[in-house]
């Protein structure tokens, strides 16, 4: 059964990396998975910490997979993790001695510091830009599953629109200095991190859908310019894939992006929902320019597979997108 599966995977996405990853690649993602879950659903303040420390650890194994350890992001990101995982601990154990809002405080800062949210968003770009394309993609997506779930608990309405405000501006202006794809998909983080703490404060479900469909373009953008090399994104067509993923990151119709967005605009009662469109818009900046980039230094025009398998791709693709205009027509007509 797994064989097919992979063989169907390979064939669909033209990808064969699965024979090139260590086995301990696929402990090390179970255990970040498992931690994750078990903060989540975890009944106690004590259990949602102890998941974010397996979660840790085990993700520190995927940054040096087969000893070949780079140094500066790993130690940068261990000890930004370990600072909010201090202050969460601490914030836990004297909420439960002392009633106090300060010490809610303490746990909603080290989540703050654990998730890169602005004011403590410094940490993330350069982590993600001098890792792996692999290792960034796990920053950018499933590592603030669980800070982001529990920020929700703790914002008040005046830190919410604070730090909305503040992703918005600095991804939205941060990110028009930036030239490296790794770089631009940090900063386009913060503003639709930005979209993310708003969709919390309305609704869990559309917050989810908004995380589902970032990660999905984002694991596009990633594994289209991560697979060998800007020569292989144009030879092979990978540059098909990275514009997807850039189309939907910047939430045109009729992409899932735009449906994500349509629908925290509808959901969320706050004026900071204004700050995100503006950051949004001056976000596109660079997606245009990424996306010009791509288009003008492939080959569109010339190449294009009749195979199959990179028809079946296309449809499915196009047909995720639709689907969400129809997820969209249902949420408004209820």
């Amino acid at each position: 059964m797994m064989s097919k599966l992979k063989f169907i995977f390979e064939k669909l996405f033209s990808f064969s990396f699965l024979n090139a990853v260590s086995p301990i690649v696929f402990v090390g993602m179970f255990f970040v998975v498992f931690g994750t879950i078990v903060s989540i659903f975890s009944s106690s303040w004590l259990g949602v910490w102890l998941g974010m420390e397996i979660n840790l650890l085990n993700f520190m194994v995927l940054m040096n997979p087969e000893g070949a350890f780079v140094v500066e992001p790993a130690v940068k990101y261990f000890v930004v993790q370990c600072l909010g995982s201090n202050f969460i601990l601490m914030g836990f154990l004297l909420s439960e001695l002392y009633v106090n809002s300060f010490f809610n405080m303490l746990v909603l800062f080290g989540l703050v510091l654990k998730s890169g949210v602005s004011p403590f968003h410094s940490w993330l770009p350069s982590v993600v830009s001098s890792s792996s394309w692999f290792v960034g993609m796990w920053v950018l997506t499933w590592q603030k599953l669980a800070p982001f779930v529990f920020m929700g608990w703790f914002m008040s309405n005046f830190l919410v629109v604070l730090s909305v405000t503040l992703l918005s501006l600095v991804g939205g202006v941060g990110g028009l200095n930036q030239h490296g794809v790794r770089n631009l998909l940090a900063y386009s983080s913060f503003v639709h991190s930005a979209w993310m703490i708003l969709a919390l404060t309305s609704s869990f479900w559309i917050f989810i859908m908004y995380w589902v469909v970032y990660c999905f373009s984002v694991g596009l953008v990633f594994w289209s310019c991560g697979s060998s090399g800007k020569h292989y994104l144009k030879s092979k067509g990978r540059f098909m894939w990275a514009s997807f993923g850039v189309l939907m990151l910047m939430g045109l119709p009729p992409f899932l992006g735009f449906t994500c967005k349509i629908l925290v605009f509808l959901s969320v009662n706050s004026y900071a929902i204004f700050v995100c469109v503006i950051g949004s818009l001056i976000s596109m900046k660079y997606y245009l320019t990424f996306s010009y980039s791509l288009i003008l230094g492939s080959q569109m025009f010339t190449y294009w597979s009749k195979t199959i398998e990179n028809a079946w791709s296309v449809f499915l693709v196009v047909m995720l997108n639709f689907f969400g205009f129809f997820v969209m027509g249902i949420f408004l007509f209820m």
